[in-house]
């Protein structure tokens, strides 16, 4: 059998023989491109290349991952919808096109995977001409084997030349696999058109040959691209004999694995098989997709990205409890899932342990939700139930999906529970509107290509040669000068802002003017300075010398090596789990995200902040090397995980403390640091923890502030515990006279009522005295009051016996509050109030005492 991972590699191979650059998967998570939440095609990443800008090479060709959630209802129903899969894809930038695009595709299915002939069609869009001729004439497809379809099936975007949208497209043709007449609708008429199941569609080849202009008219492109994508586990099920993706070697064991949990924990094969296949299709799709995110450092939340992979977690928990698993198990097929991608993506095995904590975190968390929110679902379902009331039920349908995640398979079944159903194009418009809220929040674009900043500057074509390294300042020329005056040199000693260090400060100085550079970006192999003029202009082809602030720069070096040293104090603290999820180093301070599943406890901080400072202390030289990918891998350097590198790489290697792949600027020697400081440790995600800190003056400062308020903090309690101190005497010196108060008491059918103005004491002091007075009088009311200048306190405390014959506290609290204009409440044993109004304080105690009188029923004093 031919596996997912031989297919893999015989397309890359054969496209490699045919002179493409193997290019390597991009992140899931989009870089510089506003318009996509994750990466969907194998096209993404080469957005800026069929534009025309950064070429580095004219032919390429990736297995590329991708996720999309477009289909999300459909997955595991069906036998080709995926949330996670790869596409394989070989691409032209203005080199080849139709001719060869065509004759590969024929010959890689032909000769290299060996697909007769006979059960293979093609499409082609209805009036390309040229693409129908190459598969008739060139390639020898009979001519019945060729179908002619609409800008609906084969134009790229879809409908672009009748709805747009305006930018690059062109026409495609698509290849089809042939099960043959048994399979499908039998009609002898069946073709590629029909949906019957007969054929499926293993590649489309898009030719991109035209620019819509704003009056709907195709305008030919000087340079004509070629994209094509196949998606990796659907041809894989083609080639390995089996009609459902899900059926394939990658998905398989995940599938059996999630089977085999089912029936032990139900105890036997779980109802509907259909059923039941049709969810664990879903789990196994939905845990490949959230171990791949989670791995590009998407962690589950309720924001953007995030909130994907949280609910594809909580889909997949709503199908287990369905097939019978009712507790955390998706963070159990974490390995399987690494084990079964570890030819293409290795590294997915080294944090496959942080991956599965994340997850199970997440899993534990849901169930929570789950089994507090449910009964309330069922509670405001049953209602509305009584009212058969179709809006109030999508809206709290959606409540309960939008705030609490709660799954909407659940929330459907706990409907027709109650004889409900949910009005979907009412639960839909909420979801179509959130999601419009949150696009306008995250500023997500729309348009295929947008025209960005990055792309004006990438339009540009220039290139700057970064010189920052060796030197702070240098000669250069002005290559370009933006509209809102950014400057683009040849060379400069500017480090770009990339990998999580800020941008170089400086100054630019021109015969003509001189600029205040604020800020330094890294756009493709551009580096663009931002900032003000202080003097006269910068023009086009100037010369200037070009200097950095070095004092500036020398802060984010020591920030940015700390970083360094932090990283590896943490995995040594708190064990090789730990990896980064990102960083930002500038001058003022430093913050490095890494993974952890719990907040660190004061001993664990310590002991990170120890050993970054001994590092620092001992001395250790840094080491700035340029070397090849793997030789860096294979000594052991530490790389951002989800990040893409070139072949050559920059390693930082600090002694034996700390190996890491860097482009980042950073100190000679550790001493060069001085002193690091930890300023706080939080969470920011599901299984990420953020520290913040300092380094040098800023570390100083930060400690010498420290231990100024903790110095005015002892003066101030010191003067506190006098105060303390003093009013403890006066609160003994009160005890001394209780008997005094008791013996002045007025009686009350049989029971007492002590009311003292204690004068200048705390409300606390009055409670532990009221507390002493009932402790020796069982059967009173005690009412104790302090006034100051402009208001008056109180407290009342009730003994047992009082409290059951109808006495409260609270009442004659609040009562009393009324009377001094202020507010009061509490216990009917014990209560306490204050207002503003002291001159009225003994009126308000002669109220009190008559309602006392009222309750006991007693008519002397």
């Amino acid at each position: 059998m031919m596996t997912t991972d031989d297919i893999r590699r015989l397309f890359l191979e054969f496209f490699k023989s045919k002179n493409h650059k193997i290019v390597a998967s991009d992140s899931l998570v989009p870089k510089d491109d506003p318009t996509l939440l994750f990466t969907g095609a194998g096209m993404n990443q080469f957005k800026e290349m069929f534009l025309g800008h950064s070429l580095t090479y004219v032919r390429a060709t990736s297995s590329q991952k991708c996720l999309r959630t477009g289909d999300l209802n459909n997955v595991g129903k069906t036998s080709g919808h995926h949330t996670f899969f790869e596409m394989l894809g070989n691409f032209s930038f203005g080199d080849y096109f139709k001719a060869e695009a065509i004759a590969w595709a024929w010959e890689f299915f032909t000769a290299v995977l060996k697909i007769p002939e006979n059960m293979l069609w093609v499409s082609v869009y209805k009036d390309d001409k040229e693409a129908y001729n190459i598969w008739k004439d060139s390639i020898k497809v009979i001519p019945g084997r060729i179908i002619a379809l609409g800008e609906k099936d084969n134009f790229w975007p879809s409908e672009a030349p009748s709805k747009g949208p305006n930018g690059p497209c062109g026409p495609c043709s698509e290849i089809f696999y042939d099960y043959g007449p048994a399979v499908g609708c039998g009609k002898a008429v069946c073709s590629p058109a029909c949906d019957c199941g007969r054929f499926v569609e293993v590649w489309n080849l898009v030719f991109t040959q035209f620019d819509r202009q704003p009056d709907g008219s195709l305008k030919a492109l000087p340079n004509k691209n070629i994209d094509t994508g196949m998606g990796l586990e659907r041809i894989a099920s083609v080639m390995q004999g089996v009609k459902s993706n899900f059926e394939i070697d990658i998905f398989k064991p995940l599938i059996e694995t999630i089977e085999a949990e089912s029936a032990r924990s139900s105890g036997q094969a779980s109802g509907d098989r259909r059923a039941m296949r049709s969810k664990a299709n879903a789990i196994a799709d939905h845990i490949r997709a959230v171990v791949f995110c989670v791995a590009d450092g998407v962690m589950p939340s309720n924001e953007e990205r995030g909130y994907v992979v949280r609910k594809l977690i909580r889909r997949s928990m709503s199908h287990l409890q369905d097939i019978g698993i009712k507790g955390p198990f998706l963070y159990k097929l974490v390995a399987l899932v690494a084990d079964l991608m570890h030819d293409a993506y290795p590294e997915v095995k080294t944090v496959r342990d942080d991956i599965a904590q994340v997850i199970k975190k997440e899993e534990e968390a849901f169930l929570y939700v789950i089994s507090n929110q449910l009964p309330k679902v069922e509670e405001v379902f049953e209602k509305i139930s009584k009212s058969k009331d179709a809006p109030g039920l999508a809206k709290a349908a959606f409540s309960f999906y939008d705030t609490y995640g709660m799954p909407y398979e659940m929330l459907e079944e706990i409907a027709e529970k109650h004889g409900l159903k949910i009005d979907n194009s009412i639960f839909h418009k909420l979801l179509d509107k959130q999601r419009e809220l949150s696009r306008a929040g995250s500023k997500l674009k729309g348009e295929i290509f947008t025209e960005t900043f990055t792309n004006k500057v990438a339009s540009l074509k220039l290139v700057t040669n970064f010189v920052g390294y060796e030197n702070t300042s240098a000669e250069a020329k002005v290559l370009a000068v933006m509209e809102d005056g950014e400057v683009i040199l040849d060379r400069t000693p500017f480090y770009g802002e990339s990998g999580g260090q800020a941008g170089d400060r400086g100054r630019i100085e021109s015969p003509s003017g001189i600029m205040e550079v604020e800020d330094a970006k890294k756009i493709g192999r551009t580096i663009v300075h931002i900032g003000r003029m202080l003097k006269g202009t910068i023009g086009l082809g100037e010369k200037v010398l070009v200097t950095v602030d070095e004092a500036v720069r020398r802060k984010v070096m020591a920030n940015h090596t700390a970083a360094h040293l932090l990283q590896a104090a943490l995995r040594k603290a708190l064990g090789d789990h730990v990896h980064q999820t990102g960083s930002l180093v500038d001058s003022s301070h430093l913050r490095f995200d890494f993974t952890h599943m719990k907040k660190m406890d004061e001993r664990e901080l310590v002991r990170v902040e120890e050993l970054v400072n001994e590092n620092i202390k001992s001395s250790i030289p840094v080491k700035k090397d340029i070397k090849d990918i793997d030789e860096a891998r294979n000594e052991g350097a530490m790389a951002l995980f989800g990040e893409k590198y070139d072949r050559t790489v920059r390693v930082i290697t600090v002694g034996d403390v700390s190996k890491e792949l860097c482009g980042g600027t950073h100190v000679d020697n550790t001493k060069d640091i001085e002193i690091f400081k930890i300023t706080s440790e939080s969470s920011i995600a599901s299984g990420v923890r953020r520290i913040e800190a300092l380094t040098q003056s800023a570390a100083l400062r930060y400690l010498e502030d420290r231990e100024r308020a903790m110095r005015d903090k002892m003066k101030l309690g010191a003067k506190k515990e006098e105060l303390k101190r003093m009013a403890l005497k006066r609160l003994e010196d009160e005890k001394g006279n209780i008997s005094l108060f008791i013996g002045r008491a007025r009686a009350a059918g049989g029971s007492k009522v002590i009311t003292e103005d204690i004068g200048d004491i705390s409300i606390e002091a009055l409670r532990i005295l009221a507390d002493n007075i009932r402790a020796k009088e069982p059967s009173s009311v005690i009412i104790l009051s302090t006034k100051g200048e402009d208001k008056v306190s109180f407290v009342i405390a009730v003994t047992d016996d009082l409290v059951k014959r109808g006495i409260s506290a609270s009442v004659l609290a609040k009562d009393m509050a009324k009377s001094i204009e202020g507010s009061g409440g509490g216990k009917d044993s014990f209560a306490q109030g204050g207002g503003k109004m002291a001159g009225k304080l003994d009126q308000a105690l002669n109220k009190a005492f008559d309602a006392i009188k009222a309750s006991v029923g007693d008519l002397g004093t």
